[in-house]
């Protein structure tokens, strides 16, 4: 009868076990969500040291299914001269292209325990209805509330996008566009 009790409380403890390291596991790897609104950002250059510079807000982040996708609206970006602005989101076509999305492996980025954390990855760029791997790189810092923030840097070529290189006067710039946001999140 010993025995029997024995097997009872070893079996009790080891499903106890069993079930504090699956919440730990669980909680190790919830899901990332957004915190509040980030920031995206461009640089374009042409000829002559022109350098045209955006910025947007309404950037989001979250994961699903092992993925992390980054979300920025097109059709808010600032460049300091509102005819340029409306130019912009002709040559994005904003009006029927509502984002541009970034999607990553989790398991591809390095998540910060304490300290900032640098790194270089390849994801998933979608403009325009089409996709195309792109290197990033990117930090992760640690941030108020337990938060993570995150800035992340790219070059795109827009006419892999079937987007046109912006002229005005018959000026253009590259077709190489660097991009960047800027966002946090939390587990």
């Amino acid at each position: 009868m010993m025995k029997k009790n024995s097997t009872r409380s070893v079996s009790r403890w080891s499903v106890g076990l069993a079930a504090l390291v699956l919440t730990f596991s669980v909680a190790a790897h919830a899901a990332f969500k957004s915190v509040g609104e980030g920031t995206s950002g461009f640089l374009a250059v042409g000829p002559g040291g022109l350098k045209i510079e955006g910025t947007g807000t309404g950037v989001t982040a979250s994961e699903a299914g092992g993925k992390i996708t980054v979300k920025a609206p097109l059709n808010n970006f600032k460049t300091g001269i509102s005819l340029r602005d409306d130019h912009l989101k002709k040559a994005l076509k904003a009006d029927i292209n509502k984002y541009a999305t970034f999607t990553v492996d989790r398991s591809a980025v390095s998540v910060p325990a304490g300290k900032e954390v640098n790194g270089k990855g390849k994801g998933q760029f979608a403009l325009n209805g089409v996709t195309k791997e792109v290197p990033f790189d990117y930090k992760a810092s640690p941030a108020d509330g337990g938060s993570i923030e995150v800035q992340g840097r790219a070059s795109i070529d827009m006419t892999q996008f079937k987007l046109e290189q912006p002229c005005y006067l018959g000026v253009c710039v590259d077709k190489e566009v660097k991009v960047k946001v800027k966002f946090k999140v939390s587990e």
